[in-house]
């Protein structure tokens, strides 16, 4: 089995998004695997944290063309991802009993997950935790909305002192990932049940391949993109957080269910461009052309509406999946 092994690691993930990108629109429109493949090669090779839903891409886009593709598992261990991903992919049905049995892909999982592991910030996902948790029990009280924007202060505050609080940080949704550490009360399911006894719905959602407790206290805020929106470049070219993320973030300023004369921040014009990123946003009554979307969208280095429609088609046909993130924005 093949690694990678980033000999010249770039701070600047806009070229990490541009090889992703450039390697999904090879493949879903272009029918070039060798070409696709390349692409990601190229960016797993140069960046040592990688999202882990693009390497699983990469599995699913090898597996498909009949090449091999446990480089791109491996390195999806080592940014978190676990064999127990592949399993709502109808794609690897004939195959995931024989990896699953692999002793060698095994071991090589165990080598990758303990690595993982140790580079993130637990003490930081523990107050995320803990944010989180408390955010989903003042949903309840009539002063929420001041609420809202002292925790959106503080957030501010927060990320510029330790950064993004998402996947490259504090890893992926991962119910038992401090039970892995030996403090399995710290897990979000032991954790909640300090606080009330009301929040059974609300728990790590591991199948998103990626980090959702962030997001989910942001989404609540209409402002939360124009609040942040200073640190997003920033952000982005670190790698910690994704540009679909931001996307989703500006979209839900459009959001009709939460739009109050009592946020203090203004509604852009949709003449300006939406991602179409957001699940909950009803683009048919915003009058945003496909060019004005696929113009914000190359701003913030994310693929033409086109690619997203191949990708659609792709797990409709075949059996893929390839939307992964909170509300499948990734």
């Amino acid at each position: 089995m093949g690694q990678f092994s980033a000999t010249s690691q770039k701070p600047n993930y806009e070229i990490y998004h541009n090889y992703i990108n450039t390697a999904e629109e090879l493949f879903f429109v272009e029918n070039k695997p060798d070409s696709s493949l390349y692409y990601y090669k190229k960016a797993f090779s140069e960046f040592d944290f990688v999202f882990a839903k693009d390497p699983l891409n990469a599995v699913q886009i090898a597996y498909f063309s009949h090449q091999p593709f446990e480089e791109y598992l491996i390195k999806g261990f080592e940014n978190g991802l676990k064999l127990s991903h592949l399993a709502s992919i109808k794609l690897f049905n004939p195959i995931y009993n024989d990896l699953l049995n692999d002793k060698s892909l095994q071991h090589k999982y165990t080598e990758c997950r303990s690595k993982y592991i140790k580079r993130l910030d637990l003490k930081y996902l523990s107050y995320v935790y803990e944010k989180a948790i408390k955010d989903q029990l003042d949903k309840k009280k009539e002063n929420y909305k001041d609420i809202k924007l002292k925790n959106l202060e503080e957030w501010l505050t927060r990320i510029q002192l330790k950064g993004f609080p998402a996947d490259k940080i504090v890893g992926l949704d991962d119910k038992s990932i401090f039970l892995e550490t030996g403090n399995p009360e710290k897990d979000i399911d032991q954790l909640k049940i300090k606080y009330s006894n009301t929040l059974t719905y609300f728990t790590a959602d591991d199948e998103i391949v990626s980090s959702k407790f962030i997001m989910i206290m942001l989404v609540h805020n209409q402002c939360a993109y124009v609040e942040l929106q200073n640190l997003f470049k920033e952000l982005v070219q670190k790698g910690e957080i994704h540009p679909r993320e931001v996307g989703l973030l500006y979209d839900n300023q459009f959001r009709t269910s939460i739009n109050s004369v009592n946020y203090r921040c203004k509604v852009p014009k949709p003449t300006d461009g939406v991602f179409n990123l957001n699940m909950f946003c009803q683009y048919n009554e915003l009058g945003c052309s496909r060019e004005q979307s696929d113009s914000i969208r190359g701003k913030w280095f994310i693929v033409p509406l086109s690619v997203d429609k191949a990708k659609k088609e792709y797990e409709l046909k075949y059996g893929f999946r390839l939307f992964y993130g909170f509300w499948n924005c990734m």
